[in-house]
């Protein structure tokens, strides 16, 4: 029993950790607000290497004229995502002491429409975000190199690259040629969570659909006034009102993107809660047949004990302290277990440690009181035994 125990108290540590990190979890700061946003993909159908920028382009002015629509976005790579996919690429900044292309930092890169912060009402930290001003700039000559693209940067992209140096205006030099400075950093905006919520937001540097970039597949996020799911076929009818051969999929709202982050975490959860409630019912049942069992043979004892004056109480005390030893002897080594074991869970934690105090404290508390309610009937039944039956038993 102390054994079962033990391992039961192994498996509601093991629940109570990974409770806490999917609480923390679902509490994540996404670095936008994802109510009332509806979000879809197109893939396009036609030739690979076509630029669909004009096609995108239409489609986000049709989507825009929507009743129901407060504003629209092009993203080519989707927060939230499934699968955290961005293109990457070797950076250095400009000015500073060239270092082999192999030890340069590996950057994310994505595509995004003007609309961006507007929609999902990320905050602007510096800066400012693509305007107007800004079409076409992906062509402007720089001496000495071949052409400045202006982009936006993230904080993590500037704790990362700058650590406390002013981002803004700095030149980013990308892929091996030394002389191709691609971007100009014009603003700095707060982190967005990718597809794993507890990983660190990526380094990301946001290009403009605007400068001309060509864009080959592409997301769109709509901020609506009322229920996102309404608007789908207003929106399959926009898109095919630009091209009847085009269809959208994978059509979710931001809340369903994020409960799609978060169902590892809860598949985790709910398998080790199944077999932590497994143990704990057996553990149960096992505590109430042994100190029955034990009552059982002790009733004569516990007559005489009552013949010469022992109080009910004492009766009481007795078989529940024998319990209470038990319990404790359990703590002691289902403690030890989930000390040496639960460091193999710690990648599933978030914004928890896997020696966390809280759980490690309440958790023993709470499998001490099941083992006393589970001892509770027979401690009672030998309160109950009448000592004058007791003595003329064998």
């Amino acid at each position: 029993m102390v054994a079962e125990l033990g391992l039961c108290l192994v498996l509601l540590i093991g629940t109570g950790l990974l409770a806490r990190s999917l609480s923390h979890l679902a509490q994540t700061d996404l670095g936008f607000d994802s109510e009332r946003l509806l979000t879809f993909r197109i893939n396009p159908i036609g030739a690979f290497d076509r630029n669909y920028g004009p096609f995108y382009r239409d489609v986000l002015e049709r989507l825009q004229q929507i009743p129901l629509v407060n504003s629209a976005t092009l993203v080519a790579d989707m927060p939230l995502n499934d699968e955290d996919f961005y293109w990457t690429g070797r950076i250095r900044v400009a000015g500073r002491p060239s270092i082999p292309f192999a030890e340069r930092p590996i950057i994310n890169n994505s595509l995004v429409s003007p609309e961006f912060l507007r929609t999902l009402r990320v905050p602007l930290k510096a800066g400012r975000f693509f305007d107007a001003y800004d079409a076409g700039r992906s062509q402007e000559v720089v001496p000495g190199f071949v052409a400045a693209e202006p982009v936006v940067v993230n904080e993590s992209f500037v704790r990362r690259i700058f650590q406390g140096e002013n981002p803004l205006d700095q030149r980013l030099v990308f892929g091996p040629d030394e002389r191709n400075i691609t971007w100009t950093i014009i603003g700095v905006v707060g982190d967005v969570r990718g597809g794993t919520l507890g990983a660190d937001p990526p380094s990301m540097v946001y290009r403009c659909t605007c400068s001309g970039s060509p864009v080959f597949r592409a997301g769109f996020i709509v901020r609506m006034m009322g229920e996102p799911l309404d608007a789908v076929r207003a929106v399959q009818q926009q898109v095919r009102a630009v091209d009847p051969d085009q269809a959208i999929f994978d059509v979710r709202t931001m809340e369903t993107r994020r409960d799609a982050a978060l169902a590892p975490g809860r598949f985790a959860l709910a398998l080790a809660g199944a077999f932590a409630i497994i143990a704990i019912l057996l553990a149960a049942a096992g505590i109430y047949g042994v100190m029955s069992y034990l009552v059982t043979l002790r009733t004569r004892e516990i007559g005489i004990r009552v013949a010469i004056g022992a109080r009910r109480i004492n009766i009481f005390g007795m078989v529940a302290g024998e319990t209470a030893i038990l319990a404790l002897t359990a703590v002691a080594l289902g403690l030890g277990g989930a000390w040496a074991l639960t460091r193999y869970i710690r990648s599933l934690l978030y914004g928890v440690s896997e020696l966390d105090p809280v759980t490690f404290v309440l958790t023993p508390i709470l499998l001490v009181l099941i083992v006393l309610i589970a001892s509770l009937g027979p401690s009672l039944r030998a309160v109950q035994v009448d000592p004058m039956t007791a003595l003329r038993e064998e």
